[in-house]
């Protein structure tokens, strides 16, 4: 009796996510495979406290006020 071996399909999954981290940030790549076999059907950016991507001070309200009324009496003058 000769009986036939098939080999079993592993399915891969058609959603997954890959995750990277760097000092600045992390990135999570979003995969769809039924979408598109392409690339990342979505990217997110999470950026660590620390790290400031525009390099912009920090103000506060009250702070942004004043340099508001500065900037209107430089222009009026």
């Amino acid at each position: 009796m000769a009986t036939s071996k098939t080999p079993l399909k592993e399915e891969k999954p058609t959603k997954f996510e890959r995750i990277y981290e760097d000092d600045e940030c992390i990135s999570i790549w979003r995969y769809d495979l039924k979408k598109t076999k392409n690339g990342p059907v979505e990217v997110e950016y999470r950026w660590k406290r620390s790290y400031n991507p525009w390099n912009q001070k920090k103000m506060t309200i009250s702070e942004i006020i004043k340099q508001e009324k500065k900037e209107k009496r430089l222009k009026s003058s």
